[in-house]
């Protein structure tokens, strides 16, 4: 049977290329993505990953098939052969329940934006030697250099980012100690003076919960509300991501090879065009998906 003729028999409602386990492709699709979520070892396969010969090996139905034609029906059944992705789980018991109150803050923030600014925080190191990425070059073995420099030479930066209106407010530093925190998340409250209360997600580096920056904001009567995020979970922070526009844009393959203060003033110039706030990087870092 040719391939064009492999469509959906309408006198017996069945597929002629499922009968008689499917009557139709998208059942048959659920059952060869229910497979390959699973390891092959469980069908005594002793292989880590799956090869259209396993598959035609254990799904019956594939077996008349030859190898193009199980690639042609895979394609069919919009199953592709992509590169997975690194998966981690977060140990935190309190996993759930600090979502949901950093939950509750956002709508509370989406309500009056005004009095309950919430944002998102996070600290990077960048240096002077650029990072190796992609970039456009001839075809062939010519590429383009990330030339190394002789020093190793390192800046801190925190940021956060504000989740209604795209604000990030950066500051750079030769190392945030407890003190330099302090004056950071000072930094951030000075910013929103309507504000009731200012609200930080963060994660639980151990200095932004010190008990001298914790004390100082107590003081102070700071309006400063610390939330913590879960323990090694970074995909809870979309800070992460203002990270990787920052390296995509200024750090890879960077031409600073002997300036080090021109490096800084780029990394500078790259946050200013964000301090009045951006839709743009909201959808780009996912506080805007629609």
């Amino acid at each position: 049977m040719g391939w064009l003729a492999c469509s959906y028999s309408q006198d017996a409602g069945v597929s002629p290329l499922f009968p008689p386990v499917h009557l139709d492709a998208q059942a048959a699709a659920l059952q060869v993505q229910e497979l390959v979520y699973h390891s092959p070892r469980l069908y005594g396969l002793e292989r880590g990953n799956w090869r259209q010969t396993d598959l035609r090996q254990v799904i019956e139905w594939l077996r008349p098939l030859s190898l193009p034609g199980v690639c042609r029906l895979l394609r069919r059944l919009h199953i592709v052969y992509k590169r997975g992705r690194a998966s981690v789980h977060s140990p935190d018991l309190a996993y759930d329940e600090k979502l949901a109150v950093i939950a509750q803050a956002r709508q509370r923030s989406q309500a009056d934006p005004e009095r309950f600014p919430f944002l998102y925080e996070d600290e990077m190191t960048y240096e002077l030697r650029p990072r190796v990425s992609r970039a456009y070059a001839p075809r062939g073995r010519g590429t383009k250099l990330a030339r190394q420099a002789p020093t190793a030479k390192q800046r801190r930066i925190a940021a956060s980012i504000e989740v209604n209106t795209g604000v990030v407010i950066a500051r750079q530093r030769s190392r945030f100690n407890v003190k330099e925190m302090y004056r950071y998340f000072r930094l951030v409250e000075k910013r929103y003076p309507k504000a009731e209360r200012v609200t930080i997600a963060l994660d639980n580096w151990p200095v932004h919960f010190h008990a001298f920056v914790l004390e100082e904001l107590a003081k102070r009567h700071s309006r400063v509300e610390l939330l913590r995020l879960p323990t090694y979970a970074p995909w809870t922070n979309p800070t992460e991501k203002v990270w990787r526009l920052l390296v995509k844009d200024e750090l890879n393959q960077h031409e600073f090879l002997e300036d080090w203060k021109g490096l800084q003033q780029a990394v500078t110039a790259w946050f200013a065009k964000y301090e009045q706030g951006s839709q743009v990087l909201l959808h780009s870092v996912g506080l805007c998906p629609d």
